[in-house]
């Protein structure tokens, strides 16, 4: 699906991020896909609009997220709203065995399904194997429509603008063009670097993945991708 990097005289263009989203259960289809372009910045700051994650509007509602980069098993964070709005985001990586709690439900907490361990809201064991907290991270609720999660030390900021369902697991990048550059595109699990290889796209929603560059016409192209993994990054390169 990828072929070797060869272009000499390229520029970035965009950088993106990309991860899944569940709610409730978790089950396949419960999961939706996310893009978000990055900006710079010492400390993640991960920005996430009740319109986009509508779950988070009410008291009680929360959301499995892959935030590409972060220092946890399958980049995995749970986002939860509780009364009062108190937010709290914890790792989603258990501390028994590594595998990911399911989103918070009243009653029964952050649950590990593969051994039984139980979490409260904010990380801390309630019942075992697991000895010990999630790890818990920053939040700040801007009182309206928005809560930010803080990820120290990861390098970016991203705003999440685009939530995609998309058949096939495709993720749709939108960006402008001029005419007669031609555009191509990188997956990668790591922000550093160009990426590991040239990836193949679709022009259409459901056309074969197959087109590696693309000749801009002006105005803004839309391209269908198939993600790696579950969190990454896209780069967008032009020359």
């Amino acid at each position: 699906m990828r072929d070797a990097l060869t272009y000499p005289r390229r520029e970035i263009l965009r950088t993106l991020t990309y991860g899944v989203v569940c709610s409730g259960f978790c089950g396949v289809d419960s999961m939706r896909w996310l893009v978000s372009d990055i900006r710079a910045g010492e400390s993640a700051i991960y920005k996430m609009s009740f319109d986009e994650f509508p779950q988070l509007s009410e008291s009680y509602g929360s959301v499995r997220v892959n935030v590409a980069g972060i220092p946890s098993a399958s980049n995995q964070i749970v986002v939860t709203r509780m009364p009062g709005n108190q937010f709290y985001a914890v790792s989603s990586k258990c501390t028994h065995r590594g595998v990911a709690v399911d989103p918070f439900q009243k009653g029964k907490g952050l649950y590990c399904r593969a051994h039984g361990s139980q979490f409260d809201v904010d990380g801390r064991v309630v019942r075992g194997p697991a000895r010990s907290a999630l790890k818990l991270y920053s939040t700040n609720y801007d009182g309206d429509e928005s809560v930010s999660v803080e990820f120290p030390n990861l390098g970016y900021a991203v705003n999440v603008s685009m939530l995609q369902t998309n058949k096939g697991d495709r993720l749709l990048v939108s960006f402008k063009t001029i005419p007669g550059m031609k555009y191509s595109l990188t997956l990668s699990s790591h922000l550093e670097g160009e990426g590991e290889g040239l990836v193949k796209f679709s022009k259409t929603k459901d056309g074969p993945v197959n087109t590696s560059q693309l000749t801009g016409e002006g105005g803004h192209a839309e391209i269908y991708l198939e993600p790696i993994g579950d969190a990454g990054f896209i780069k967008i390169f032009r020359e």
